[in-house]
Parts: C-alpha cells; sequence; structure tokens
C-alpha cells in the first residue's frame, strides 16, 4: 500500500518546484506575446506588389527572403 502510494503521489515540495516553473514559464511566455503585439501594432512599410517587382533581377527577393544559389533541380539533372 505504501509503495503504490509513493508511486502515483509526489511530495509537496516536488509539487512545489513544478509549480513555480511553470508560474515562471508564463510569466515569461505572456511577456514575449507582450512585447510581439507591440511589435505588430508598429506601421509596416508597405509592401511592393510582385507586378512591380517583375523588373528587378531574380536573386533580389527582398530582405525576408533567403536565396540559396545552389539549388539544383534533380528531376532535370537526372541524379
Amino acid at each position: 500500500m505504501v509503495q503504490s502510494f509513493r508511486e502515483r503521489y509526489i511530495t509537496r515540495e516536488e509539487h512545489q518546484r513544478i509549480v513555480d516553473y511553470y508560474r515562471k514559464l508564463v510569466a515569461r511566455l505572456y511577456g514575449d506575446v507582450r512585447d510581439l503585439r507591440a511589435q505588430a501594432e508598429v506601421p509596416v512599410k508597405q509592401a511592393q506588389p510582385a507586378a512591380e517587382r517583375a523588373g528587378k533581377a531574380p536573386h533580389d527577393l527582398g530582405p525576408n527572403v533567403v536565396s540559396l544559389g545552389s539549388y539544383r533541380d534533380r528531376r532535370k539533372s537526372r541524379i
């Protein structure tokens, strides 16, 4: 009986450590969400439509795009 009780339940100290950990985690995540919402409210520069970007060089895809020049289409190269 005592062994099954110990297997199923944790001590108060262990429970308090778990509660403290999750309390800190929730507080940190709440702060991150608050910061992201504040950033989202900042006005963003209007993006150019794709038709206006068509004249630019193909390697210039914008500030948020990383282009990998080493891409090889394996369907065409038969590898």
